[in-house]
Protein backbone atom coordinates (compact mmCIF):
# COMPACT_ATOMS: atom_id res chain seq x y z
CA UNK A 1 0.00 0.00 0.00
CA UNK A 2 1.43 3.44 -0.77
CA UNK A 3 0.43 7.30 0.14
CA UNK A 4 0.72 9.55 -2.78
CA UNK A 5 -0.36 12.97 -3.47
CA UNK A 6 -0.05 14.75 -6.84
CA UNK A 7 -0.10 18.38 -7.65
CA UNK A 8 -1.91 19.31 -10.81
CA UNK A 9 -2.71 22.30 -11.93
CA UNK A 10 -4.72 22.70 -14.54
CA UNK A 11 -4.05 26.12 -17.20
CA UNK A 12 -6.82 27.68 -19.21
CA UNK A 13 -5.85 30.97 -21.26
CA UNK A 14 -9.49 32.28 -21.13
CA UNK A 15 -12.14 33.04 -18.53
CA UNK A 16 -15.09 34.56 -20.57
CA UNK A 17 -16.97 34.78 -17.27
CA UNK A 18 -14.30 37.80 -16.37
CA UNK A 19 -13.83 40.93 -18.21
CA UNK A 20 -9.94 40.92 -17.39
CA UNK A 21 -8.18 38.06 -18.44
CA UNK A 22 -4.72 39.09 -17.25
CA UNK A 23 -4.97 37.43 -14.02
CA UNK A 24 -4.50 33.70 -15.72
CA UNK A 25 -0.90 33.64 -16.35
CA UNK A 26 -0.24 35.12 -13.34
CA UNK A 27 -2.22 32.77 -10.93
CA UNK A 28 -0.16 29.72 -13.15
CA UNK A 29 3.06 31.40 -12.28
CA UNK A 30 1.88 32.20 -8.58
CA UNK A 31 1.42 28.01 -8.13
CA UNK A 32 4.72 27.09 -9.82
CA UNK A 33 6.41 29.46 -7.82
CA UNK A 34 5.22 28.11 -4.81
CA UNK A 35 6.10 24.55 -6.17
CA UNK A 36 10.02 25.98 -6.19
CA UNK A 37 9.71 27.41 -2.59
CA UNK A 38 8.78 24.26 -1.08
CA UNK A 39 10.75 21.89 -4.39
CA UNK A 40 7.90 20.25 -5.03
CA UNK A 41 7.52 18.80 -8.53
CA UNK A 42 4.06 18.91 -9.90
CA UNK A 43 1.66 18.46 -13.07
CA UNK A 44 0.67 21.41 -15.08
CA UNK A 45 -2.09 20.41 -18.16
CA UNK A 46 -2.62 22.91 -21.06
CA UNK A 47 -5.98 23.61 -22.28
CA UNK A 48 -5.34 23.96 -26.34
CA UNK A 49 -5.80 27.83 -26.13
CA UNK A 50 -2.77 27.89 -23.18
CA UNK A 51 -0.79 25.97 -25.47
CA UNK A 52 -0.45 27.91 -27.92
CA UNK A 53 0.50 31.07 -26.65
CA UNK A 54 4.17 31.39 -26.37
CA UNK A 55 3.96 33.12 -22.93
CA UNK A 56 2.43 30.17 -20.94
CA UNK A 57 5.48 27.61 -22.75
CA UNK A 58 8.10 30.65 -21.61
CA UNK A 59 6.90 30.29 -18.26
CA UNK A 60 6.90 26.87 -17.98
CA UNK A 61 10.10 26.17 -19.52
CA UNK A 62 11.64 28.20 -16.52
CA UNK A 63 10.26 25.14 -14.15
CA UNK A 64 10.88 22.50 -15.96
CA UNK A 65 13.13 20.99 -13.93
CA UNK A 66 9.98 20.28 -11.66
CA UNK A 67 7.51 20.37 -13.95
CA UNK A 68 5.62 17.94 -15.87
CA UNK A 69 3.72 19.09 -18.72
CA UNK A 70 0.37 17.48 -20.52
CA UNK A 71 -2.59 18.24 -22.00
CA UNK A 72 -6.12 19.54 -19.91
CA UNK A 73 -8.28 18.77 -22.46
CA UNK A 74 -11.59 20.87 -22.21
CA UNK A 75 -12.41 22.09 -26.09
CA UNK A 76 -12.14 24.98 -27.15
CA UNK A 77 -12.97 27.28 -30.11
CA UNK A 78 -9.04 27.83 -31.46
CA UNK A 79 -8.84 23.79 -31.23
CA UNK A 80 -12.35 23.12 -33.39
CA UNK A 81 -11.47 26.10 -35.84
CA UNK A 82 -8.02 24.74 -36.43
CA UNK A 83 -9.78 21.20 -37.39
CA UNK A 84 -11.74 22.67 -39.81
CA UNK A 85 -15.18 22.12 -37.64
CA UNK A 86 -17.50 25.23 -36.67
CA UNK A 87 -17.56 26.37 -33.60
CA UNK A 88 -20.78 26.27 -31.61
CA UNK A 89 -20.16 27.92 -28.78
CA UNK A 90 -20.75 31.30 -27.28
CA UNK A 91 -17.12 32.27 -25.98
CA UNK A 92 -13.68 31.09 -26.91
CA UNK A 93 -14.19 28.54 -23.80
CA UNK A 94 -17.45 27.14 -23.14
CA UNK A 95 -18.09 24.93 -20.29
CA UNK A 96 -21.17 23.38 -21.26
CA UNK A 97 -20.57 19.64 -21.81
CA UNK A 98 -22.41 20.10 -25.79
CA UNK A 99 -19.64 22.16 -27.11
CA UNK A 100 -16.62 22.38 -24.20
CA UNK A 101 -16.24 18.35 -24.04
CA UNK A 102 -15.58 15.67 -26.43
CA UNK A 103 -18.63 14.24 -25.88
CA UNK A 104 -20.20 17.20 -27.86
CA UNK A 105 -18.93 16.13 -31.07
CA UNK A 106 -19.45 13.34 -33.18
CA UNK A 107 -16.90 10.59 -33.12
CA UNK A 108 -14.52 11.00 -35.79
CA UNK A 109 -14.47 14.52 -35.13
CA UNK A 110 -13.58 13.59 -31.60
CA UNK A 111 -10.46 11.81 -33.27
CA UNK A 112 -9.38 14.86 -35.26
CA UNK A 113 -9.66 17.23 -31.98
CA UNK A 114 -7.48 15.00 -30.16
CA UNK A 115 -4.89 14.68 -33.20
CA UNK A 116 -4.36 17.89 -33.51
CA UNK A 117 -4.04 18.62 -29.53
CA UNK A 118 -1.42 15.81 -29.82
CA UNK A 119 0.01 16.85 -32.89
CA UNK A 120 0.59 20.51 -31.86
CA UNK A 121 2.13 19.73 -28.37
CA UNK A 122 4.42 17.11 -30.16
CA UNK A 123 5.44 20.00 -32.30
CA UNK A 124 6.20 22.42 -29.42
CA UNK A 125 7.96 19.96 -26.61
CA UNK A 126 9.33 17.27 -29.16
CA UNK A 127 6.94 14.37 -27.77
CA UNK A 128 3.38 13.69 -26.77
CA UNK A 129 2.53 13.92 -23.29
CA UNK A 130 1.85 10.91 -21.14
CA UNK A 131 -0.54 12.75 -19.08
CA UNK A 132 -4.62 14.05 -19.91
CA UNK A 133 -6.78 15.25 -17.76
CA UNK A 134 -10.41 16.41 -17.79
CA UNK A 135 -13.64 16.67 -15.96
CA UNK A 136 -14.57 13.69 -17.96
CA UNK A 137 -13.18 11.91 -20.97
CA UNK A 138 -15.32 9.75 -22.62
CA UNK A 139 -14.70 5.99 -22.86
CA UNK A 140 -14.62 6.14 -26.81
CA UNK A 141 -11.83 8.89 -26.62
CA UNK A 142 -9.93 8.02 -23.65
CA UNK A 143 -9.08 4.40 -25.75
CA UNK A 144 -8.15 6.36 -29.05
CA UNK A 145 -6.08 8.84 -27.17
CA UNK A 146 -4.82 5.58 -25.23
CA UNK A 147 -4.04 3.21 -28.18
CA UNK A 148 -2.91 6.05 -30.99
CA UNK A 149 -0.83 8.02 -28.62
CA UNK A 150 0.16 5.55 -25.62
CA UNK A 151 -0.40 8.21 -22.43
CA UNK A 152 0.21 6.57 -19.42
CA UNK A 153 -2.29 8.14 -17.14
CA UNK A 154 -5.15 10.58 -17.11
CA UNK A 155 -7.43 11.98 -14.40
CA UNK A 156 -11.47 13.20 -14.35
CA UNK A 157 -13.08 14.98 -11.47
CA UNK A 158 -14.70 13.60 -8.27
CA UNK A 159 -18.30 11.73 -7.82
CA UNK A 160 -20.69 14.72 -8.18
CA UNK A 161 -24.36 14.86 -9.10
CA UNK A 162 -25.29 18.11 -11.37
CA UNK A 163 -22.00 20.18 -10.45
CA UNK A 164 -21.28 22.50 -13.70
CA UNK A 165 -23.79 20.75 -15.50
CA UNK A 166 -21.75 17.33 -14.59
CA UNK A 167 -23.20 14.65 -13.22
CA UNK A 168 -20.54 11.70 -12.71
CA UNK A 169 -22.02 9.39 -10.17
CA UNK A 170 -21.75 6.02 -8.88
CA UNK A 171 -17.94 5.43 -9.84
CA UNK A 172 -14.64 4.33 -7.79
CA UNK A 173 -14.79 6.93 -5.29
CA UNK A 174 -11.18 7.92 -4.32
CA UNK A 175 -7.84 6.49 -5.43
CA UNK A 176 -7.32 4.70 -9.12
CA UNK A 177 -9.12 2.56 -11.92
CA UNK A 178 -8.40 1.46 -14.78
CA UNK A 179 -12.01 1.94 -16.68
CA UNK A 180 -14.13 0.03 -19.29
CA UNK A 181 -14.14 0.38 -23.36
CA UNK A 182 -17.94 1.18 -22.47
CA UNK A 183 -17.55 3.64 -19.52
CA UNK A 184 -15.68 5.93 -18.47
CA UNK A 185 -16.55 6.11 -14.59
CA UNK A 186 -16.87 1.79 -14.51
CA UNK A 187 -14.61 0.13 -13.58
CA UNK A 188 -13.21 -3.04 -16.13
CA UNK A 189 -14.79 -6.09 -15.13
CA UNK A 190 -12.02 -8.29 -17.02
CA UNK A 191 -8.96 -7.68 -19.23
CA UNK A 192 -10.31 -8.15 -21.99
CA UNK A 193 -12.62 -5.23 -21.99
CA UNK A 194 -10.09 -2.50 -20.15
CA UNK A 195 -8.79 -0.16 -20.98
CA UNK A 196 -5.31 -0.22 -20.25
CA UNK A 197 -5.22 3.50 -18.95
CA UNK A 198 -5.26 4.40 -14.87
CA UNK A 199 -7.57 7.17 -14.78
CA UNK A 200 -7.33 9.03 -10.79
CA UNK A 201 -10.09 10.71 -9.33
CA UNK A 202 -9.05 14.53 -8.70
CA UNK A 203 -9.65 17.26 -6.02
CA UNK A 204 -9.87 14.92 -2.98
CA UNK A 205 -13.39 14.10 -2.24
CA UNK A 206 -14.33 14.32 1.55
CA UNK A 207 -15.38 10.73 2.76
CA UNK A 208 -18.36 11.70 4.85
CA UNK A 209 -19.49 14.98 3.53
CA UNK A 210 -19.17 15.35 -0.15
CA UNK A 211 -21.64 12.62 -0.91
CA UNK A 212 -24.85 14.10 0.03
CA UNK A 213 -24.03 17.58 1.07
CA UNK A 214 -27.01 19.99 0.48
CA UNK A 215 -29.84 16.95 1.17
CA UNK A 216 -30.57 18.42 4.63
CA UNK A 217 -31.81 21.72 2.74
CA UNK A 218 -33.48 19.73 0.00
CA UNK A 219 -31.20 20.87 -2.54
CA UNK A 220 -30.54 18.54 -5.38
CA UNK A 221 -27.39 20.29 -6.71
CA UNK A 222 -24.33 19.28 -4.38
CA UNK A 223 -22.15 21.08 -2.66
CA UNK A 224 -18.60 20.96 -2.65
CA UNK A 225 -16.41 19.76 0.13
CA UNK A 226 -12.99 18.61 -1.00
CA UNK A 227 -9.33 19.69 -1.48
CA UNK A 228 -9.79 22.28 -3.93
CA UNK A 229 -7.98 25.33 -1.99
CA UNK A 230 -10.82 28.12 -3.19
CA UNK A 231 -13.56 26.71 -0.84
CA UNK A 232 -13.80 27.91 2.74
CA UNK A 233 -15.32 24.94 4.62
CA UNK A 234 -12.81 22.49 3.22
CA UNK A 235 -10.03 23.04 0.95
CA UNK A 236 -8.95 26.71 2.81
CA UNK A 237 -9.74 25.24 6.00
CA UNK A 238 -6.86 24.31 8.03
CA UNK A 239 -8.92 21.89 10.40
CA UNK A 240 -10.56 20.67 7.56
CA UNK A 241 -7.24 19.55 5.46
CA UNK A 242 -5.35 18.08 8.48
CA UNK A 243 -8.21 15.94 9.44
CA UNK A 244 -8.49 14.92 5.43
CA UNK A 245 -4.71 14.31 5.89
CA UNK A 246 -4.97 12.41 8.94
CA UNK A 247 -8.02 10.15 7.99
CA UNK A 248 -7.25 9.41 4.79
CA UNK A 249 -3.63 8.59 5.12
CA UNK A 250 -4.11 6.43 8.54
CA UNK A 251 -2.29 3.44 6.95
CA UNK A 252 -5.91 1.69 6.49
CA UNK A 253 -6.17 1.83 2.92
CA UNK A 254 -6.19 -0.75 0.27
CA UNK A 255 -3.63 -0.81 -3.06
CA UNK A 256 -3.11 2.65 -2.32
CA UNK A 257 -3.95 5.93 -0.73
CA UNK A 258 -4.59 9.07 -2.93
CA UNK A 259 -5.29 13.06 -3.30
CA UNK A 260 -4.38 16.06 -5.61
CA UNK A 261 -3.65 19.39 -4.75
CA UNK A 262 -3.77 22.47 -7.59
CA UNK A 263 -6.26 24.21 -9.06
CA UNK A 264 -7.35 25.69 -12.23
CA UNK A 265 -5.90 28.78 -13.05
CA UNK A 266 -9.30 30.81 -13.98
CA UNK A 267 -10.24 30.85 -9.96
CA UNK A 268 -7.38 33.25 -9.48
CA UNK A 269 -4.58 33.26 -7.49
CA UNK A 270 -6.44 35.65 -4.81
CA UNK A 271 -9.41 33.25 -4.16
CA UNK A 272 -6.77 29.89 -3.89
CA UNK A 273 -3.38 31.49 -2.66
CA UNK A 274 -4.27 31.08 1.34
CA UNK A 275 -5.87 27.61 0.64
CA UNK A 276 -3.03 26.35 -1.41
CA UNK A 277 0.27 27.89 0.94
CA UNK A 278 -1.51 26.58 4.13
CA UNK A 279 -2.08 22.66 2.30
CA UNK A 280 1.47 22.44 0.96
CA UNK A 281 3.03 23.85 4.76
CA UNK A 282 0.99 20.85 5.54
CA UNK A 283 2.21 18.94 2.62
CA UNK A 284 5.59 19.51 3.55
CA UNK A 285 5.05 18.30 6.96
CA UNK A 286 3.56 15.17 5.77
CA UNK A 287 6.41 14.16 3.29
CA UNK A 288 9.42 15.07 5.77
CA UNK A 289 7.19 12.61 8.46
CA UNK A 290 7.37 9.73 5.68
CA UNK A 291 3.77 9.63 5.71
CA UNK A 292 2.86 10.38 1.86
CA UNK A 293 5.29 10.68 -1.29
CA UNK A 294 4.86 13.54 -3.70
CA UNK A 295 5.32 11.77 -7.33
CA UNK A 296 4.16 13.59 -10.63
CA UNK A 297 1.23 12.57 -12.05
CA UNK A 298 2.63 10.54 -14.79
CA UNK A 299 4.36 8.68 -12.08
CA UNK A 300 1.69 7.79 -10.32
CA UNK A 301 0.37 6.30 -12.86
CA UNK A 302 3.20 4.48 -14.18
CA UNK A 303 3.63 2.90 -10.36
CA UNK A 304 0.03 1.84 -10.87
CA UNK A 305 0.53 0.01 -14.11
CA UNK A 306 3.80 -1.67 -12.86
CA UNK A 307 2.24 -2.96 -9.39
CA UNK A 308 -1.27 -3.87 -10.90
CA UNK A 309 -2.39 -5.41 -14.01
CA UNK A 310 -6.45 -4.93 -13.36
CA UNK A 311 -7.61 -2.67 -10.90
CA UNK A 312 -7.24 -3.61 -6.70
CA UNK A 313 -9.27 -3.39 -4.17
CA UNK A 314 -9.42 0.11 -2.12
CA UNK A 315 -10.85 1.42 1.08
CA UNK A 316 -10.92 4.62 2.72
CA UNK A 317 -11.36 3.94 6.65
CA UNK A 318 -12.89 7.01 8.14
CA UNK A 319 -12.93 6.71 12.09
CA UNK A 320 -13.25 10.58 13.25
CA UNK A 321 -15.78 13.70 12.28
CA UNK A 322 -13.92 16.90 11.55
CA UNK A 323 -17.69 18.23 12.07
CA UNK A 324 -17.87 16.59 15.23
CA UNK A 325 -21.11 15.33 14.73
CA UNK A 326 -20.00 11.70 15.71
CA UNK A 327 -20.14 10.28 12.25
CA UNK A 328 -18.03 8.03 10.48
CA UNK A 329 -17.59 6.54 7.21
CA UNK A 330 -16.12 3.69 5.33
CA UNK A 331 -15.38 3.11 1.48
CA UNK A 332 -14.36 0.02 0.07
CA UNK A 333 -13.96 0.03 -4.24
CA UNK A 334 -12.84 -2.76 -6.33
CA UNK A 335 -13.48 -3.89 -10.36
CA UNK A 336 -16.98 -5.22 -9.55
CA UNK A 337 -18.75 -2.83 -7.14
CA UNK A 338 -18.09 0.17 -4.59
CA UNK A 339 -19.98 0.10 -0.95
CA UNK A 340 -20.07 2.61 1.31
CA UNK A 341 -21.11 1.96 5.62
CA UNK A 342 -21.89 5.00 7.01
CA UNK A 343 -22.03 5.45 11.22
CA UNK A 344 -24.42 8.31 11.79
CA UNK A 345 -26.94 9.25 14.88
CA UNK A 346 -26.08 5.83 16.49
CA UNK A 347 -26.48 3.02 13.50
CA UNK A 348 -24.38 1.97 10.88
CA UNK A 349 -25.73 1.02 7.63
CA UNK A 350 -25.07 0.76 4.06
CA UNK A 351 -25.14 4.46 3.03
CA UNK A 352 -24.19 3.52 -1.16
CA UNK A 353 -24.25 0.22 -3.15
CA UNK A 354 -23.17 0.45 -6.60
CA UNK A 355 -22.26 -2.35 -8.98
CA UNK A 356 -19.55 -2.22 -11.76
CA UNK A 357 -20.61 -4.24 -15.36
CA UNK A 358 -18.57 -4.42 -18.50
CA UNK A 359 -21.48 -4.28 -20.74
CA UNK A 360 -23.12 -1.13 -19.33
CA UNK A 361 -22.77 1.24 -21.86
CA UNK A 362 -22.00 5.51 -21.49
CA UNK A 363 -24.32 7.86 -23.40
CA UNK A 364 -21.90 8.76 -25.78
CA UNK A 365 -19.66 5.81 -27.34
CA UNK A 366 -20.99 6.78 -30.49
CA UNK A 367 -23.63 9.50 -30.70
CA UNK A 368 -22.87 12.77 -29.45
CA UNK A 369 -24.54 14.86 -26.50
CA UNK A 370 -26.57 17.80 -27.64
CA UNK A 371 -27.82 18.96 -24.14
CA UNK A 372 -25.56 21.48 -22.09
CA UNK A 373 -25.30 19.20 -18.94
CA UNK A 374 -24.31 15.11 -18.97
CA UNK A 375 -24.29 12.21 -17.37
CA UNK A 376 -22.31 9.21 -16.61
CA UNK A 377 -23.82 6.32 -14.05
CA UNK A 378 -23.25 2.99 -12.78
CA UNK A 379 -25.73 0.22 -11.93
CA UNK A 380 -27.50 1.89 -8.23
CA UNK A 381 -28.55 -1.57 -5.36
CA UNK A 382 -28.71 1.74 -2.94
CA UNK A 383 -28.17 5.18 -3.89
CA UNK A 384 -28.48 7.31 -0.57
CA UNK A 385 -27.81 10.82 -1.98
CA UNK A 386 -30.28 10.23 -5.56
CA UNK A 387 -32.34 7.81 -3.38
CA UNK A 388 -33.08 10.39 -0.56
CA UNK A 389 -35.38 13.57 0.16
CA UNK A 390 -34.49 16.15 3.23
CA UNK A 391 -36.99 14.06 5.53
CA UNK A 392 -35.77 10.54 4.77
CA UNK A 393 -32.02 9.05 4.24
CA UNK A 394 -31.93 6.58 2.11
CA UNK A 395 -30.08 3.29 2.82
CA UNK A 396 -29.98 -0.46 3.82
CA UNK A 397 -30.94 -0.57 7.86
CA UNK A 398 -30.39 -3.62 10.12
CA UNK A 399 -33.50 -3.95 11.57
CA UNK A 400 -34.55 -6.41 15.02
CA UNK A 401 -37.60 -8.15 15.19
CA UNK A 402 -39.86 -5.63 16.00
CA UNK A 403 -38.87 -3.68 13.28
CA UNK A 404 -36.42 -1.18 15.21
CA UNK A 405 -33.14 -0.33 13.52
CA UNK A 406 -30.48 -2.14 15.44
CA UNK A 407 -28.67 0.58 17.42
CA UNK A 408 -24.57 0.52 17.09
CA UNK A 409 -22.67 2.66 19.77
CA UNK A 410 -19.42 2.15 17.52
CA UNK A 411 -17.76 0.25 15.32
CA UNK A 412 -14.41 -0.43 13.95
CA UNK A 413 -12.60 -1.31 10.58
CA UNK A 414 -9.81 -3.44 9.45
CA UNK A 415 -8.18 -3.82 6.19
CA UNK A 416 -5.59 -6.79 4.49
CA UNK A 417 -3.95 -5.26 1.29
CA UNK A 418 -2.83 -9.06 0.38
CA UNK A 419 -6.25 -10.47 0.36
CA UNK A 420 -8.03 -7.15 -0.82
CA UNK A 421 -10.18 -7.72 1.95
CA UNK A 422 -11.66 -5.43 4.97
CA UNK A 423 -14.03 -5.90 7.57
CA UNK A 424 -16.28 -3.61 9.78
CA UNK A 425 -17.90 -4.68 13.19
CA UNK A 426 -20.17 -2.79 14.53
CA UNK A 427 -24.00 -2.98 16.41
CA UNK A 428 -23.08 -6.58 16.43
CA UNK A 429 -22.80 -7.19 12.99
CA UNK A 430 -20.09 -7.91 10.92
CA UNK A 431 -19.19 -7.18 7.42
CA UNK A 432 -16.77 -8.44 5.32
CA UNK A 433 -16.01 -7.41 1.74
CA UNK A 434 -14.08 -8.72 -1.33
CA UNK A 435 -14.49 -8.38 -4.67
CA UNK A 436 -16.18 -11.44 -5.61
CA UNK A 437 -18.83 -10.99 -2.41
CA UNK A 438 -20.03 -9.24 0.26
CA UNK A 439 -20.22 -11.70 3.52
CA UNK A 440 -22.20 -9.84 6.51
CA UNK A 441 -22.69 -12.26 9.87
CA UNK A 442 -25.27 -11.08 12.29
CA UNK A 443 -27.40 -12.31 15.29
CA UNK A 444 -29.48 -9.78 15.81
CA UNK A 445 -30.82 -8.35 13.08
CA UNK A 446 -33.89 -9.91 11.92
CA UNK A 447 -33.50 -8.02 8.48
CA UNK A 448 -31.82 -5.89 6.77
CA UNK A 449 -34.47 -3.24 4.86
CA UNK A 450 -34.18 -1.11 1.92
CA UNK A 451 -35.46 2.37 2.61
CA UNK A 452 -35.84 5.50 0.52
CA UNK A 453 -37.94 8.56 -0.20
CA UNK A 454 -41.58 7.91 -1.32
CA UNK A 455 -41.09 10.05 -4.53
CA UNK A 456 -37.56 8.38 -5.13
CA UNK A 457 -36.95 7.01 -8.70
CA UNK A 458 -35.49 3.41 -7.59
CA UNK A 459 -34.50 0.73 -9.74
CA UNK A 460 -36.27 -2.33 -8.42
CA UNK A 461 -38.25 -4.56 -10.32
CA UNK A 462 -38.87 -7.34 -8.34
CA UNK A 463 -37.09 -10.56 -6.51
CA UNK A 464 -37.32 -14.09 -5.81
CA UNK A 465 -35.66 -15.59 -2.60
CA UNK A 466 -31.82 -15.40 -4.55
CA UNK A 467 -31.91 -12.91 -6.53
CA UNK A 468 -33.25 -9.10 -6.85
CA UNK A 469 -34.01 -7.62 -10.21
CA UNK A 470 -33.36 -4.24 -11.24
CA UNK A 471 -34.03 -1.61 -14.66
CA UNK A 472 -31.69 1.37 -15.07
CA UNK A 473 -32.89 4.11 -16.91
CA UNK A 474 -31.62 6.71 -19.07
CA UNK A 475 -28.62 6.67 -20.31
CA UNK A 476 -29.41 4.30 -23.94
CA UNK A 477 -32.60 4.22 -25.68
CA UNK A 478 -33.27 1.22 -24.12
CA UNK A 479 -32.92 -0.04 -20.04
CA UNK A 480 -30.76 -1.99 -19.14
CA UNK A 481 -31.52 -4.98 -16.34
CA UNK A 482 -29.51 -5.99 -13.90
CA UNK A 483 -29.70 -8.18 -11.00
CA UNK A 484 -27.60 -8.99 -8.01
CA UNK A 485 -27.60 -12.47 -6.02
CA UNK A 486 -27.17 -14.44 -3.06
CA UNK A 487 -25.23 -17.16 -1.66
CA UNK A 488 -26.71 -17.49 1.37
CA UNK A 489 -30.02 -15.31 2.91
CA UNK A 490 -33.47 -14.32 0.86
CA UNK A 491 -34.46 -11.77 -1.09
CA UNK A 492 -38.03 -9.89 -0.71
CA UNK A 493 -40.32 -7.37 -1.73
CA UNK A 494 -42.58 -5.88 1.03
CA UNK A 495 -45.11 -2.44 -0.57
CA UNK A 496 -41.91 -1.89 -2.99
CA UNK A 497 -39.00 -1.73 -0.19
CA UNK A 498 -36.89 -4.80 -1.18
CA UNK A 499 -35.56 -6.71 2.16
CA UNK A 500 -32.55 -9.30 2.84
CA UNK A 501 -33.67 -12.11 5.99
CA UNK A 502 -30.31 -13.80 7.18
CA UNK A 503 -29.75 -17.57 6.56
CA UNK A 504 -28.69 -19.19 10.18
CA UNK A 505 -27.19 -15.48 10.51
CA UNK A 506 -25.68 -15.04 7.41
CA UNK A 507 -25.60 -12.95 4.22
CA UNK A 508 -23.63 -13.67 1.30
CA UNK A 509 -24.28 -11.01 -1.69
CA UNK A 510 -22.54 -12.28 -4.90
CA UNK A 511 -20.76 -9.26 -6.25
CA UNK A 512 -19.02 -10.46 -9.18
CA UNK A 513 -21.07 -11.62 -12.37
Amino acid sequence: MKNIANIVNFVRAVEPREKDNSYLPETMLKELELCRKYGFKSTVLLQYDALILPEYREMLSQFSYITEVGIWFEVVQPLVEDCGLKWRGKFPWDWHNDVGFLVGYEPEERKLLIDRFFEVFKGYYGEYPKAVGSWHIDAFSLRYISEKYGITVSCNCKDQYGTDGYTIWGGYYAGAYYPSVNNMICPANSPENQINVPVFRMLGSDPIYQYDLGLENGIRAQGVSSMEPVYGCSGSSEKWVKWYFDEVYNGKSLALSYTQFGQENSFGWRKISQGLEMQFEILSEQIKLGKVELLTLGEAGEWFSENFSETPASALCIDSDYSENGKKSFWYNCKNYRINLLFENGVLHIRDFYLFRDDFCEKFLDKKETEHSCGYYNLPVMDGYRFSSAEKKAGIYPLDCAGRQIPCSDYVSETDDEKQTATCCGGGIKYIFTPERIKIHTEKAARFAFDFADNADVPYVSADNKELFMKFKGTTENDYLYSVKLEKGFFGIADGNPFITPENGMITIITKR
